[in-house]
């Protein structure tokens, strides 16, 4: 048996950008990051995102996001039993993801991901208070996570 937590809010959503050779001023500059409050699924669009800087309108954006970490903290799950193990379910993303860490530990090896979903045993790198950060590529694309992220208590059967 499984219990499942659902982490969708409260996230710090990281987008790190360039400025796009445009003739405007940008309101970023060059390797700037942009914070935003955001819920997971992030479902949210962004015309300055698109990689070539062009928006849904065909205007040359100011800026051109190339990947973004998204950045949650959380209490470890009260009442974990001898035996049970708690993991940690990705849902898709949008571009290619780059790295999973908790507590500034990566749970990734260096292959490159295009994911629908994965998870991660993360029992023995929780503490009281944890972080768990994740940081997606563009590719081409506006990098965002678009699937949910979950904690699972995993009961042995």
């Amino acid at each position: 048996m499984a219990h499942r937590i659902r982490l969708r809010k409260p996230w710090t959503r990281l987008d790190h950008s360039s400025a796009a050779p445009v003739t405007s001023a940008s309101s970023m500059g060059p390797n700037e990051e942009n914070t935003s409050q955001v819920d997971v699924p992030d479902l949210s669009g962004d015309d300055a995102g698109s990689l070539d800087g062009s928006s849904s309108s065909g205007e040359i954006a100011e800026t051109i996001v190339q990947r973004v970490s998204y950045v949650r903290r959380f209490n470890r799950p009260s009442g974990i039993e001898s035996g049970e193990r708690v993991e940690l379910e990705l849902g898709e993303v949008t571009g290619r993801l780059e790295d999973v860490r908790v507590n500034s530990q990566s749970l990734f090896d260096d292959a490159d991901h295009h994911v629908k979903s994965m998870r991660f045993d993360v029992t023995d790198r929780l503490s009281n208070h944890n972080e768990l950060e994740i940081q997606i590529h563009g590719d081409g694309l506006l990098p965002r996570l678009t699937g949910a992220v979950n904690l699972w208590i995993v009961t042995p059967e």
